[in-house]
């Protein structure tokens, strides 16, 4: 699947969302329903301070264990009025994305479009992935979709994302760590010396909120970690 490595400036959005996931049974019904309410039920005109010539489908607040995230359809916007009750505002943080660009039908063909996405090995940051509709002269039927997943390097210990300076580890010289984030490596050493299954129960205690399955989450992390340059054999 081709894509190009771009750098986006951040962007902030106004919209109307849900919360969902992959492994929902209702996923397409309450995706569908947001977009329907949004483009079909006058939700973007009432966006203040709406710009530009083309919204938004941003995936968020991704959680491991069960695949769920945060969905919002938007339109870019300027300013911080307030906003009417159940809107939301979002900031796209900028960065390094993969960029998909594809023609078609913005009704038909996007979960399809997914489909190829997701066949996609990335080393994703699962902070906010999004699609960008262009919709020439209002032609739903052939539109220019571009779905933008943003892009991290991996802790090779604990397999963070690392998308800030700060969350960098440090070399044995004080320069920043390629490969290993501030809370695994300091100076050159490992902060901590453990096992793989050590380090992954120890992922699970400090995030909680995002590893809600403890049991299927340690499973998960048992075939992912032997992938790290930490831990791989």
């Amino acid at each position: 699947m081709n894509y190009e490595v771009v750098t986006l400036d951040e962007r902030t959005v106004v919209g109307i969302g849900t919360r969902t996931g992959n492994d929902a049974p209702d996923m397409m019904q309450k995706i569908g329903k947001v977009w329907q309410d949004f483009m079909g039920g006058g939700a973007v005109e009432r966006i203040p301070g709406r710009t530009g010539d083309r919204c938004y489908g941003l995936y968020y607040n991704y959680t491991w264990d069960d695949n769920s995230y945060d969905m919002l359809a938007a339109w870019g916007a300027q300013g911080d009025a307030p906003l009417p009750e159940g809107f939301q505002r979002v900031t796209i943080p900028g960065g390094r994305y993969a960029k998909f660009s594809f023609r078609g039908d913005v009704t038909q063909d996007t979960g399809r479009f997914w489909g190829e996405v997701w066949q996609t090995e990335l080393p994703r940051a699962y902070r906010i992935d999004f699609e960008e509709y262009i919709c020439e002269d209002g032609d739903e039927a052939n539109a220019q979709i571009n779905i933008y997943i943003g892009l991290a390097d991996i802790c090779q210990s604990c397999g963070m994302p690392m998308t800030k300076p700060e969350e960098y580890g440090t070399e044995a010289d004080g320069s920043r760590s390629a490969e290993y984030c501030v809370y695994c490596m300091e100076k050159g050493a490992f902060t901590a010396d453990c096992t793989m299954e050590q380090m992954i129960e120890t992922c699970l205690d400090v995030a909680p909120k995002i590893y809600t399955d403890r049991e299927k989450s340690r499973d998960m992390m048992l075939s992912y970690f032997p992938t790290l340059k930490r831990w791989r054999k």
